[in-house]
């Protein structure tokens, strides 16, 4: 995955800044989204995608869209400062950039809507892509992590983070299908804000990492 010319070292924490000011930006777009709903919508039962294409639902849209594409910097800020975490792990996270992109440019279909259109399955699927892979690439990479000295403490964290994801990804599924969409909306929010959360650890440790790229230290 990603061939050719690495980054050069000195791009790491730039681009771990880049990553920062898009959860930022999604953060604050997402609450935005919030405050002035349609009439009759709950973010208890009502889905992000619900909202995002809802009449005043474009900022959540957006915030999608900022968080997919600034995402597409931390892979590149891993290469940077010569973190190994695997092929496979770099490319469960340009399934997270990419879908979340996807999900933003291909919206669902308008609430109400008994029938998924082909756009409705197309979104649905490459944003379960998207939050699946999250998760997953951490785990994979927290194999290779848990070898370096400076990523330790953050080891913990991270694994603690992407086991949760897992659980509440696992209680989406039950809401979403066996359990009748009930409350699905609180349960999708609580999955964003844990692997928001997720997602930050990683990039506020590779920020410190990118300081020294140059090895791994090897933890004792």
């Amino acid at each position: 995955m990603m061939s050719g010319s690495l980054p050069q070292p000195w791009t790491a924490r730039p681009l771990t800044l880049v990553a920062a000011l898009g959860m930022c930006l999604t953060a604050t777009l997402g609450v935005a989204a919030h405050l002035a709903p349609d009439p009759g919508m709950s973010p208890l039962s009502l889905t992000i995608s619900d909202y995002a294409v809802s009449n005043n639902g474009w900022p959540m849209n957006v915030a999608i869209l900022i968080l997919g594409i600034t995402s597409l910097a931390v892979p590149l800020a891993l290469r940077a400062a010569r973190v190994r975490v695997g092929r496979l792990a770099e490319a469960l996270l340009l399934v997270w950039c990419l879908g979340l992109i996807a999900s933003a440019l291909i919206p669902t279909d308008p609430i109400g809507v008994v029938e998924l259109s082909t756009q409705g399955y197309v979104h649905r699927y490459v944003s379960v892509a998207a939050f699946v892979a999250l998760p997953v690439a951490t785990l994979l990479a927290i194999r290779r992590l848990a070898a370096d000295a400076r990523w330790r403490d953050a080891v913990r964290r991270l694994r603690a983070l992407a086991v949760t994801s897992v659980l509440a990804l696992l209680a989406l599924y039950y809401v979403a299908f066996p359990g009748g969409r009930v409350m699905m909306g609180l349960v999708e929010r609580i999955l964003v804000l844990v692997e928001l959360a997720l997602l930050a650890v990683l990039v506020a440790r590779l920020h410190r990492v990118a300081g020294n790229p140059s090895r791994a230290v090897p933890a004792r």
